[in-house]
């Protein structure tokens, strides 16, 4: 057929059957020229015209027509379809170039795969009429793998009711022998070997960046090669008008790595450490983490992750670490020195202290019993003394050395560095080395600000105005912690653990400033953090609930602030007796018993009844709630019914809205 002498024969044989004279056509129908162009193209131009009354002469499989004079053969018959008629073109590839005359004349009608894609109610209407019995969820996830294509759609169909049963145990997909088989004799079958491996190896990723393509396959013209079966694929997408990014219908995909798994599963590996490298040169951490863990490299997935922490801890988002952690079991974790200090890490940021120290204890292992003595000099120790020093067990002394150890040994374009001064600086104005605190805690600001470590910059700037409202210097201390709230709103700090001092001294600048509502609001966000953070860091455990104590005492919430206070002596050790802690302690208290005010406010709920609070937005009945705690239903009850009374509320729902309001339950965002 891929002659325009046969399909000239094939046209005169179609108009013919509609009444036009074609024997004197037929004496002239050639493909050698000059006479093809000469006599045989006007001549289906006049017969076209032939036929009396309207008429459509259908074309199929115009994409198998690849000889440029038979496209002249169409071209020709299309000039002569007379008025009312029409020409009806079917390919799966783009139409030639000749019709862009006719289109811009405004007399071609296009439908294409998005025209007849099957709706959502069209595609459970063929389930449905075939039998196919899915859950809602799976038959959505089955029409969603289609994406509207009918035959595929259908082919799915017969996969998911073949057997006896009506259902099947997995939904099917385009690995599915009935799609596979077509897709190979349908859409692959007829492709050159070069291409068809083309599509093999680029299967591998999601999404087809012309630039990662040819870093994959190790050629050059993946832009040309795409754009080509752009036009003859319809199952190869464009995602935009750029020609440089592209995808693979969903069946397809499915179909290619079946094949590349079965013909070339040696190679499969290495295409994904490709991809992961490529990803990590474009700065998509995401996609090159994801890549090194389909390729089983747990080393590489190792480095990746590592060096994607001080951006995970830094931002307002840690769930993203949690994401790149949840591929990998335990076991995994735990073999490997660098994934260990991650998940400690997480435990961290997570404000889950059980989960952090039983992941430090595993990096302790494989650090060595002296790595104290190395923070200095291996790298290794050094970022492991990063954590311990945020988490202030070592003691104020042994902070400070640990922090000199990580300065001296990290890069420093390292973000560790930066919160190694800021806790240096903290436990340097604890211990009354006040100038020498500040100058650290000023490195710290600026380094986190040049490496982008928003929450060491915003900690460092609040506790130097902290310091100064200890020190009864308000001129100087409110600038500070209204730029370190500043830093908070602008980065979404709020979610995480370690912000909560820096949210504590924002609630005293709002109270102290008489925004009593505001400061009703992120006291609450306070307190909520700080029943997460308490129990790592020792420091924070006494000036939380000080600066805090403050806060109540400025809304006339005496109850609240003796509760703090009280909390504030409970947690007093003596690593910080003597300390620029003791001393505001002790201010603190003689101020809190110079204050009369009474009353049942928020503020008052248990460090229990607060832990209960977080689980009430969601979902999980009181029993549930109990098992994510390790305490009994009646607990959970009792701590429930407390908060509604200290609230003022009646309903699970009255308390959650009213939580929110006071900020002691996190709010979703907005739009």
């Amino acid at each position: 057929m891929n002659d325009p002498a046969v399909l000239a024969l094939r046209l005169v044989d179609a108009l013919q059957s509609l009444g036009a004279d074609t024997e004197d056509t037929r004496t002239v129908l050639t493909g050698a020229e000059p006479r093809f162009s000469a006599v045989t193209l006007p001549a289906l131009t006049r017969l076209a015209l032939q036929p009396q009354g309207r008429y459509v002469l259908v074309v199929d499989d115009v994409h198998l027509l690849t000889e440029p004079d038979c496209h002249a053969v169409l071209q020709a018959v299309a000039e002569g379809i007379p008025p009312g008629s029409q020409l009806a073109l079917l390919s799966r590839s783009a139409l030639p170039q000749w019709v862009a005359r006719t289109r811009s004349e405004g007399r071609m009608v296009e439908i294409g795969p998005s025209d007849l894609a099957f709706r959502d109610d069209e595609s459970r209407h063929l389930l449905s009429t075939m039998g196919v019995a899915l859950a809602e969820d799976e038959a959505g996830a089955l029409i969603d793998r289609c994406e509207g294509w009918p035959v595929g759609l259908y082919l799915m169909a017969l996969a998911a009711s073949r057997g006896s049963e009506p259902t099947p145990v997995v939904t099917p997909t385009g690995s599915d022998r009935y799609v596979l088989d077509y897709l190979r004799a349908e859409v692959l079958t007829g492709l050159r070997p070069r291409t068809r491996e083309f599509l093999r190896r680029t299967s591998v990723v999601d999404e087809l960046d012309v630039h990662l393509c040819d870093a994959l396959v190790s050629r050059q013209d993946s832009a040309r090669l795409l754009a080509d079966l752009a036009q003859r694929l319809q199952l190869v997408v464009p995602l935009d008008g750029s020609g440089k990014h592209y995808r693979y219908h969903h069946l397809l995909v499915d179909a290619l790595r079946v094949e590349l798994t079965e013909q070339e599963p040696w190679l499969e590996p290495e295409l994904h450490r490709r991809a992961s490298s490529w990803y990590e040169a474009a700065g998509d951490w995401d996609a090159a983490i994801r890549h090194a863990q389909a390729a089983g490299d747990l080393p590489l997935v190792s480095r990746l992750v590592w060096a994607g922490v001080p951006a995970c801890i830094a931002s307002g988002h840690p769930d993203r670490l949690r994401t790149w952690l949840a591929a990998l079991d335990e076991r995994q974790i735990a073999s490997d020195p660098w994934l260990t200090l991650s998940a400690a890490w997480l435990g961290l940021q997570s404000g889950d202290p059980a989960r952090m120290t039983r992941w430090l204890l595993t990096a302790d292992e494989h650090a060595g019993p002296d790595w104290p003595q190395r923070a200095g000099s291996d790298a290794y120790s050094a970022s492991l003394a990063a954590i311990y020093v945020l988490v202030g067990n070592r003691g104020l002394q042994g902070t400070i050395e640990l922090c000199r150890g990580i300065q001296k040994c990290l890069p420093h374009d390292s973000g560790f560095r930066a919160a190694a001064f800021h806790n240096e600086g903290v436990a340097l104005t604890l211990t009354g080395h006040i100038e020498e605190g500040l100058a650290s805690l000023m490195e710290a600001e600026r380094l986190a600000h040049a490496l982008g470590v928003h929450v060491i910059e915003a900690n460092a700037l609040a506790w130097q105005g902290l310091v100064a409202l200890m020190g009864e210097d308000w001129a100087r201390g409110a600038p500070l912690i209204a730029r370190a709230g500043d830093l908070v709103h602008r980065h979404q700090l709020q979610r995480l653990a370690t912000s909560a001092m820096c949210i504590t001294a924002t609630a005293l600048l709002q109270a102290a400033r008489g925004s009593k509502d505001d400061a009703r609001v992120t006291l609450g966000t306070a307190l909520r953090l700080s029943g997460q953070v308490r129990q790592i860091a020792p420091w924070f455990a006494v000036a939380g609930p000080l600066v805090q104590t403050r806060v109540a005492l400025l809304l006339d919430d005496g109850a609240l602030a003796r509760m703090l206070c009280t909390e504030a002596r409970s947690h007093m050790t003596a690593d910080l007796t003597g300390s620029l802690l003791e001393d505001f302690l002790v201010r603190t208290e003689t101020l809190l018993r110079n204050v009369r005010a009474e009353g049942i406010s928020p503020g008052t709920l248990t460090p229990a009844e607060l832990r209960v609070l977080q689980y009430l937005p969601s979902r999980l009945t009181l029993p549930q709630i109990g098992e994510h705690l390790f305490v009994s239903k009646n607990t959970v009850k009792t701590h429930a019914l407390a908060t509604y009374r200290k609230l003022g509320t009646t309903t699970r729902d009255e308390t959650v809205d009213r939580a929110r309001a006071l900020g002691l339950v996190e709010s979703p965002p907005i739009g």
